[in-house]
């Protein structure tokens, strides 16, 4: 288990428990920086097909490497979480899951409603710079446009929250450390949509903190999964209803 160099360190304080934790410690930190770093390259594919719109050699391999890459990390991150997650899954019956995910999001859209006006108040910023790079990227090409629709919801939900919810608040933290995973879970969420201001970081922390802690309530990383769907399906078509 990961924690158990720190405990031995905490039980025993010598110098070879002590770097045996650390050791432990900066492989744990290495993996997620790998996970962190794999999960940015899916969009770099899209951005080398800007320019083809339409099928064509370059667009087709644009896309296979999109998707392809998607697939090999929601399998790698599948394995990881299966290995590591220490969190129990609570009894519950599917109404009650839809009523979790349903509150949950909920408390996003609340909050980002708060804190997306607080960000065009205080920054003058309707949309976080990472919608904005998504909209850009998106407008004026269709295949770009269908394959990052589809994939925001059918693909994306399922590699961040196995990565930032699944492997990430179990590889650091033991199960009865509730609070510090979402803490954790928020931060490097956030760290990882491209935030210019204090608001917008804080509107992707509250997102990946509510994520968080539906995982951790009920134990089922699926119902995290269903609701970051939910959120980007929403949040998909009104950027498609801007751009057209």
């Amino acid at each position: 288990m990961q924690t158990q160099a720190w405990d031995r360190f905490w039980q025993q304080k010598t110098p070879t428990n002590f770097f045996n934790w650390l050791v432990s410690l900066l492989k744990r930190i290495a993996l997620i920086g790998v996970l962190f770093i794999l999960i940015q390259l899916p969009p770099t594919a899209m951005s080398l097909i800007k320019n083809h719109p339409h099928l064509d050699v370059v667009s087709v391999s644009g896309l296979v490497i999109f998707v392809g890459l998607f697939l090999v990390i929601i399998n790698w991150a599948y394995k990881l979480f299966k290995r590591y997650n220490t969190t129990s899954i609570k009894p519950s019956r599917p109404a009650q899951d839809f009523r979790t995910v349903i509150f949950g999001y909920v408390a996003i859209f609340v909050g980002q409603m708060v804190l997306g006006w607080l960000n065009a108040f205080l920054n003058h910023q309707t949309q976080t710079a990472n919608n904005n790079a998504v909209a850009k990227l998106m407008n004026g090409n269709t295949l770009i446009m269908v394959a990052f629709s589809i994939s925001t919801v059918l693909l994306t939900p399922f590699a961040e929250e196995l990565i930032f919810r699944g492997v990430l608040t179990n590889l650091f933290f033991k199960p009865n450390q509730f609070w510090w995973k979402i803490i954790l879970s928020g931060v490097v969420f956030s760290l990882g949509h491209a935030s210019t201001t204090l608001i917008s970081f804080l509107i992707y922390f509250y997102m990946g903190g509510v994520l968080a802690f539906v995982y951790q309530k009920t134990g089922k990383i699926k119902n995290a999964i269903m609701l970051h769907a939910l959120n980007n399906l929403v949040a998909i078509i009104e950027m498609l209803s801007l751009l057209n």
